[in-house]
């Protein structure tokens, strides 16, 4: 994929893992500053649904249940 095809957000996630630190962690307070305004503009009517956890459940079934395999707790 040529640089001119490549998406912007992955241009954005490449900035956030190749910038320097400070750089990186000053643009990312400033948008999690403008994300926060945004979700209050929202509203608390409007919150997005949690999704399930693929990592967490296979087909349905829960991990460690799946043919009848359970996970060690400790």
């Amino acid at each position: 994929m040529s640089k001119a095809n490549v998406p912007e957000e992955v241009e954005v996630l490449r900035f956030f893992e190749e910038a320097p630190i400070e750089q990186a962690e000053l643009l990312f307070n400033i948008v999690k500053a403008k994300m926060r305004v945004r979700l209050a503009e929202k509203g608390p009517a409007e919150k997005p649904k949690k999704k399930h956890s693929a990592a967490k459940e296979v087909r349905g079934v829960p991990l460690g249940e799946e043919a009848g395999v359970t996970s060690p707790q400790a």
